[in-house]
């Protein structure tokens, strides 16, 4: 496949604990947004949650701004006017709550986008592909949850079997692996959990991962892992799984036209992809400065 085939892909790690963000900088952030953006930021009774819920909001403005105006200087004739400030964009919400451009922005821009937030970090994936499904997750371990009840109740029993195979001291992390995948598909479906967790699984390999580089002034790592593989479960339309019931009583197939993938930044945090395309990805990572949020 040739190299224009591949689809630009932004992927920026934006950090969320700022302990040196003032109050006068979070007044001046929270100015730069629309009103109801701003009554959903101070609605939060935590002063931590409405930091975070201003940060996200600002990094989405301020990188879809940057994206744009980088993928309009890759472009040929394009309109010296065409330029989206960031407090331009206006957004809309599918059925399931999957946040969108609204239709005026998505015919100017042609991008999609996804986001989202665990612990120190928000994670925002943004590619000019109208027909594009994107989903992103990022998860942080966490070492109180009770990963056996939510096995039974929302893997399938391939995904289950796998998990347990393994030594117990690796359950932990390849639950979180799984999780982020799932819901990183979902989320490219947009379909919220109308989807059961149970109507599809993945199938990871121990294959080499690969590096990843997050460019910025204090430039990180992830591990890649390339071979997540999607299925497809179709139960027989006469009756509900069970816990016993046998494979084949199940339709399952690969997932054709979608490619997963699972990162880790570290042994506390990783994050996963799917996207409705098998064309090769052309990374574009970057860890974020925070000082982008005041740039004129």
């Amino acid at each position: 496949m040739a190299a224009g085939d591949a689809i630009p892909l932004h992927l920026y790690l934006c950090p969320l604990n700022l302990p040196g963000l003032s109050g006068e900088q979070q007044a001046r952030l929270l100015d730069t947004l629309p009103v109801d953006e701003q009554l959903k930021v101070t609605r939060y009774r935590m002063a931590s949650a409405r930091e975070k819920g201003l940060l996200v909001r600002c990094y989405l403005r301020a990188l879809l701004s940057q994206a744009h105006g980088l993928l309009r200087q890759s472009q040929l004739n394009a309109d010296p006017n065409g330029a989206i400030a960031p407090s331009e964009w206006c957004f809309d919400y599918l059925d399931k709550g999957k946040p969108v451009l609204t239709e005026p922005f998505f015919t100017r821009s042609q991008l999609v986008f996804n986001l989202s937030h665990s612990g120190d970090y928000m994670l925002l994936a943004i590619a000019q592909a109208p027909q594009l499904e994107l989903g992103v997750d990022i998860e942080r371990l966490r070492v109180n949850t009770n990963i056996h009840a939510i096995l039974n109740h929302y893997f399938t029993h391939q995904e289950r079997d796998a998990l347990l195979a393994l030594p117990s001291a690796r359950q932990r992390q390849r639950f979180f692996d799984l999780w982020a995948l799932k819901e990183s598909y979902i989320k490219a479906k947009g379909m919220g959990l109308a989807l059961s967790l149970k109507s599809f699984y993945f199938e990871l390999s121990d294959s080499e991962p690969r590096t990843m580089n997050f460019k910025g002034l204090d430039a990180r790592q992830a591990r890649l892992e390339q071979v997540a593989r999607l299925f497809l479960v179709e139960e027989d339309s006469k009756h509900e799984a069970s816990e016993q019931e046998s494979p084949g009583e199940q339709q399952i197939q690969p997932a054709a036209g979608w490619q997963s993938m699972l990162g880790q930044l570290d042994d506390e945090y990783r994050f996963a992809l799917s996207l409705s395309s098998v064309k090769p990805i052309d990374w574009r990572c970057e860890l974020v400065d925070p000082q982008t949020l005041f740039a004129d």
